[in-house]
């Protein structure tokens, strides 16, 4: 079939989103399954582990575990992102699939960032009221309260939380984006090889940064930090968390460029 748009069409890409939810509806469930059963595990026991001391103080460790479960999976599923291209048979029938390749990357980006944020915060809630039930029904003469989706952002001026939320929501999506890249660049056991890049360029980087403090600075380390504390506390209103969010955020959008030619290029070499 010929396609006369060769970039993007919303018809098809609807068509091609609905092909990848009836390919694969079977994996999305269970692997939504999985985070509500760890989830609910952990709030059922620290409720249980909590119960004699119910407190506001007590909920910041549902959110605390939440949310380092929501980075660890957001960054494996985005690892698993081009699932479809780990054997030659998937690859070939992915590849033949009558869609431009920007669709079929976005279909594939919006399931690994948009749907996967959705998909746990409804997990999330699950969890929390089979928690409330079972603890009910354990503990009838306690007061248990529900879990709030934006509790972790604190009890600050309004202001100053959303751009701290924001703030993290870049630096999360930033991490993101680096195994979203990696699952272009490799099709098998992306995750391992995308942590174990990560974990080597930061080791030649300290290295390099090590030597360079060694030979710039007088006294080493020591006098480097007096600069830092200086340069920080002149640069404070410089360097805010508007930056700070927009730096992050360009970043994460180079990511997802480079991964969409990575991806074009796949196209030419996975068919030889």
């Amino acid at each position: 079939m010929m396609i006369k748009n060769n970039f993007f069409s919303l018809e098809r890409y609807f068509l091609l989103c609905k092909k990848d939810f009836k390919e694969n509806w079977k994996t999305m469930l269970l692997r939504f399954v999985m985070v509500y059963a760890i989830l609910t595990i952990l709030f059922v026991f620290f409720s249980f582990d909590q119960s004699s001391n119910l407190n506001e103080e007590s909920y910041i460790q549902y959110y605390s575990f939440s949310l380092f479960l929501f980075w660890g999976w957001g960054c494996v599923f985005a690892s698993l992102m081009m699932g479809e291209m780990s054997t030659k048979a998937k690859r070939i029938s992915y590849l033949m699939t009558p869609a431009t390749v920007f669709e079929k990357y976005i279909s594939r980006l919006v399931i690994a960032v948009v749907l996967f944020i959705i998909a746990f915060l409804i997990a999330f809630k699950m969890a929390d009221y089979t928690r409330l039930l079972i603890c009910l029904i354990r503990y009838p003469e306690l007061k248990f309260h529900s879990l709030d989706l934006i509790g972790f952002i604190g009890n600050k001026s309004l202001i100053v939380n959303w751009l701290d939320f924001f703030y993290r929501f870049s630096v999360y999506l930033f991490f993101q984006s680096l195994f979203v890249l990696g699952s272009t660049l490799w099709y098998k056991k992306p995750f391992l090889k995308t942590l174990a890049a990560g974990a080597i360029i930061s080791l030649v980087f300290v290295i390099v940064d090590g030597t360079l403090i060694h030979f710039l600075f007088k006294d080493g380390i020591v006098d480097f930090n007096h600069s830092m504390e200086y340069y920080s506390f002149s640069t404070h209103n410089i360097f805010s968390s508007k930056t700070c969010i927009t730096f992050f955020s360009l970043v994460t959008l180079f990511n997802w460029t480079l991964a969409y030619f990575r991806f074009k290029d796949s196209e030419i070499i996975n068919r030889i």
